[in-house]
C-alpha cells in the first residue's frame, strides 16, 4: 500500500473514531440536559378599588384602596426536573401596596419564601416562610378567598384569609392517594428556648369529583412577655402576629401567648351554582392567664349566570366567650359581583355587612379602621388581573 493512501485510510478511520466518540458525548449530554429541564415562572397579581366605609371611628371614608379582591404580589417560582420522578422546586413571592408602592409582609420576599424537593411518589418537603394548613389546606372553604375579597371572619381569627405565616417551616404536602391527602408543618423558634414562639400544623383533605372537604388545626405558641421575647426570629414574627385582628390582646390589654385553631369545612359544585362553608374553633390564650374562645360559622355560595358574571353571597357569624364571662356575637354578610373581562382581568362590586352585639364590642370589617359603634359597612368596586 502506498503512504498516500494509508494517510487517507488513517484520517478516514480517524474521522470515524472521532464521529462515534462525538455522538457518544452528544447523547449523554441529551440525557442529562432531559433530565436537567428546568423552569422559572413570574406571577402575580395586581388588584385595586374604590372604597366606602360607614363607619371608621366614626367617620365616612372614601378611599382608594389597595387589593380589594387579592391582595397585590408578584413572585418567582421554579422547577428543575432532576429525574426519576424528583423536582427541585423554589417559591419567592412579595407582597406591596398597589396605591404607594410600598413592600408588604415584612420583607422583600414576605409573602413566601421557600425551597425543597418534590417526588411524584414519596410527596414534597419544603423549607422556609410558609404558610401554616389553616391557609394552605382549607381556603378552598371561604368566600373571602373565593369570591368575597375583605369578607374575612373578623379578624381573620382563624387564619383562612392568608393573615399570619411560619417562619423557620418545615413542611410536608403527601401525594393524592384515591383521593385523599395530608400536610403537616412545623416552625423552629430559633432559640435555646424551644417552645418560645414556634408553632405546628397538620390537615388532611378529600378530593372526588364535584366534592370537596377538608379538616386542619394550627397552633401558635409565642410568650411575648419571655426573656428573650423573640418576636422577630421566632416562628411567628411581630410583622404578621394579630395583623388586623382586635382579639390579639385581652379586656385588660395582655398580650397573646399562644392561638389554637381547629377547623373543617367543604365545597361542592353542583354544575349551576358551588356551596361552601367551614366551622372552626380558636383559643387565644392570654399572658394574663384569662382567654377568649370564638366559633366562626360560614355557609356561602356562588354562580356563574353567564360566561362573564358571577355572583356570590355569604353569612358568617361569629359567637365568642372570654373566660372572664363577657360575651360577644358578629353577623356579617358579603355580596359580590364579578364581572370577567377575560380569563385575567375582572371587574368586581363587593359589599360587607356586619354588625356587633356584647358588652364592650364594636364592628369592625377585615382591614378597615374600627367602627365607633356596633355595625358597619364596606362596599368597593374595582379591578384585579392576574399573570
Amino acid at each position: 500500500m502506498k503512504q498516500g493512501e494509508l494517510a487517507v485510510k488513517r484520517t478516514r478511520v480517524a474521522s470515524l473514531v472521532s464521529s462515534a466518540v462525538a455522538g457518544l458525548l452528544l447523547g449523554a449530554v441529551g440525557v442529562n440536559v432531559a433530565h436537567a429541564q428546568s423552569s422559572v415562572t413570574l406571577y402575580g397579581v395586581i388588584s385595586t378599588s374604590l372604597e366606602y366605609v360607614s363607619n371608621a371611628k366614626g367617620n365616612h371614608l372614601f378611599a382608594l384602596s389597595n387589593a380589594g379582591m387579592m391582595p397585590p404580589r408578584f413572585g418567582l417560582r421554579g422547577v428543575e426536573d432532576l429525574g426519576g420522578g424528583t423536582k427541585a422546586i423554589f417559591t419567592l413571592e412579595n407582597g406591596f401596596n398597589i396605591t404607594n408602592g410600598a413592600m408588604l409582609n415584612g420583607g422583600i420576599f414576605g409573602r413566601q419564601a421557600y425551597v425543597g424537593l418534590s417526588n411524584d411518589r414519596a410527596g414534597t418537603v419544603t423549607m422556609g416562610r410558609q404558610y401554616e394548613e389553616m391557609t394552605n389546606t382549607m381556603w378552598f372553604a371561604t368566600a373571602s378567598n373565593v369570591f368575597a375579597g375583605y369578607g374575612a371572619h373578623i379578624g381573620d381569627n382563624d387564619n383562612m384569609f392568608f393573615t399570619n405565616r411560619f417562619n423557620n417551616a418545615v413542611r410536608y404536602a403527601s401525594p393524592t392517594y384515591s383521593g385523599f391527602s395530608f400536610a403537616g408543618s412545623y416552625a423552629f423558634s430559633n432559640s435555646t428556648q424551644f417552645s418560645n414562639n414556634n408553632g405546628f400544623s397538620g390537615a388532611m383533605t378529600y378530593a372526588r369529583g364535584p366534592l370537596k372537604v377538608g379538616a386542619a388545626f394550627t397552633q401558635f405558641n409565642r410568650r411575648s412577655n419571655a426573656v428573650p421575647s423573640n418576636t422577630t426570629s421566632g416562628a411567628v414574627d411581630s410583622t404578621g402576629w394579630g395583623f388586623s385582628s382586635p382579639f390579639v390582646t385581652s379586656p385588660t390589654g395582655a398580650g397573646t401567648n399562644q392561638q389554637r385553631i381547629m377547623g373543617v369545612g367543604g365545597s361542592y359544585d353542583f354544575g349551576a351554582f358551588h356551596v361552601l362553608g367551614n366551622y372552626t374553633n380558636v383559643l387565644f390564650n392570654y399572658s394574663d392567664s384569662t382567654g377568649l374562645r370564638l366559633q366562626n360559622f360560614e355557609a356561602s355560595a356562588y354562580k356563574l349566570f353567564t360566561p362573564f358574571v358571577e355572583v356570590g353571597l355569604s353569612y358568617v357569624y361569629t359567637l365568642g366567650n372570654y373566660s372572664i364571662g363577657r360575651s360577644t356575637h358578629y353577623n356579617q354578610l358579603d355580596l359580590a359581583g364579578h364581572y370577567l373581562l377575560s380569563k385575567r382581568t375582572e371587574l368586581y362590586l363587593i359589599g360587607i355587612y356586619q354588625r356587633a352585639s356584647g358588652p364592650g364590642t364594636y364592628a369592625q370589617i377585615y382591614t378597615a379602621s374600627p367602627s365607633s359603634g356596633r355595625s358597619q359597612t364596606l362596599v368597593e368596586t374595582g379591578i384585579m388581573h392576574k399573570f
